[in-house]
């Protein structure tokens, strides 16, 4: 019976020390093309954001995924952006004018500037980086 009990205990340690680490990497980069995406994010914006935010705006840098010119959104990987409650996710945005989207590309680095507006997301800023 002993023999058993060994590597039965032996797992359950393994897999309680794991399962955290997994858990925080299945977070560790949200996809906000689907709708699982959208719900955690949806989430994720109920969560308060850092205290002694005067605005709801931030800068953050990120990747251009994709460039939406007809409906006037953009497609951003960006690490997290704490003040507004935002882990590391690729998101959608409104762009707060078309023409933001200049002389980009899917591929650039860019570092750019969000806030929330009417709970709405807008980029109103966005710059190329190298």
């Amino acid at each position: 019976m002993n023999t058993v009990r060994k590597p039965l205990t032996t797992l359950a340690l393994a897999l309680a020390l794991t399962a955290p680490a997994l858990a925080a990497q299945s977070h560790a980069d949200h996809d906000h093309s689907t709708p699982d995406g959208m719900a955690q994010h949806m989430q994720m914006m109920q969560m308060p954001a850092a205290s002694g935010a005067a605005t709801q705006q931030a800068q953050a840098n990120g990747e251009v995924r994709k460039i939406d010119p007809a409906s006037g959104k953009i497609t951003l990987r960006h690490g997290p952006i704490p003040s507004l409650g935002m882990g590391a996710m690729t998101m959608n945005y409104r762009l707060a004018d078309p023409k933001l989207i200049d002389g980009l590309k899917v591929g650039d680095k860019v570092r750019f500037t969000v806030q929330q507006q009417d709970g709405t997301d807008v980029v109103t800023r966005i710059d190329r980086v190298q």
